[in-house]
């Protein structure tokens, strides 16, 4: 008889649109007995999951689940990569962009749990930088800007978020000046939008690459010019349609390597998680550096 494999649950009880008190009882309904032992810890404070997902590689856990959006996935992730321990998700945040490409149901604690109960272990790329580990996406400009505003929300999901993007462009919002270097072209100038993908979107299934993978090695990266306030809406369906390519002010590249000239009081975002950073930014794309739980039928990812 195989031996059973040891499970944790690192479950963030503040992010996202949706509570989880009762996400305990349902991973107590739905886990696989046979497969694991598991075990269930609570994040207190911002961080707190990186420390308890490095405790769970010490003491020999098979598999970390992150319960949360994308900034929860990413805390559990710093602490896996190139360890044995496999990354599983949750996802119960707002966006779950990581999730979604990885065609792991959102908001689903059920379906969530039939993929670490069926699942297989794969390799993926995450992007590695000066500052942290991304898993989705990350960078600066209008989304940015959004991201630190939006923290302080008392509502969160997709209405939430519009409204805080709208709000943003009408009365706060100013274009970043800097000095891009992607591989070997250099940009140097205003940008609304720069963001480096290792997922295929931002969240709430709006893919800017319908294409991007997770296994090549390499960034999918969107350069956004300046553009009217009234075009919004027709950005946003190019998006809902994965159409990013329809879109006149955008620019896209392909990237191992990118350096950003740092400049006073630049705001970043980190799988949505806003930060802000005085010195240069690299990203570089980590072949294959993490084990993710992913569903058994999944082949391109």
């Amino acid at each position: 008889m195989e031996e059973k494999k040891k499970i944790m649950f690192i479950i963030n009880p503040i992010s996202g649109v949706y509570k989880k008190k009762n996400i305990p009882e349902k991973i107590a309904r739905y886990i696989d007995y046979v497969k694991y032992d598991y075990t269930i810890r609570f994040t207190q404070y911002a961080g707190h999951a990186t420390l308890i997902a490095q405790q769970a590689v010490a003491e020999g856990y098979h598999v970390c689940v992150a319960v949360g959006g994308d900034g929860s996935i990413n805390e559990v992730a710093q602490s896996l990569i190139g360890t044995e321990t496999a990354l599983g998700v949750i996802p119960y945040g707002s966006g779950n962009g990581f999730a979604t490409h990885l065609k792991i149901p959102p908001r689903d604690a059920e379906g969530a749990l039939k993929v670490l109960n069926t699942g297989k272990v794969v390799k993926i790329d995450l992007i590695k930088s000066n500052i942290r580990y991304v898993v989705s996406n990350a960078g600066f400009g209008i989304d940015s800007s959004v991201a630190r505003r939006f923290h302080h929300h008392a509502i969160r999901g997709l209405a939430s978020y519009a409204w805080a993007v709208v709000k943003e462009l009408l009365l706060y919002f100013k274009p970043f000046e800097a000095k891009v270097e992607i591989d070997d072209v250099v940009l140097e100038k205003e940008f609304f939008l720069f963001t480096a993908f290792n997922s295929n979107q931002y969240g709430y299934d709006y893919a800017v690459f319908p294409f991007t993978s997770m296994k090549d090695g390499v960034m999918d990266v969107i350069v956004m010019n300046r553009f009217p306030v009234w075009k919004l809406f027709y950005i946003v369906a190019c998006l809902m349609l994965k159409r990013a390519d329809l879109i006149k002010e955008a620019e896209s590249y392909r990237a191992k390597r990118i350096k950003i000239h740092g400049s006073k009081k630049m705001v970043y975002q980190f799988d949505g998680d806003s930060v802000i950073w005085h010195d240069d930014v690299i990203f570089e794309a980590v072949p294959q550096c993490i084990n993710m739980i992913v569903p058994e039928g999944l082949n391109s990812y």
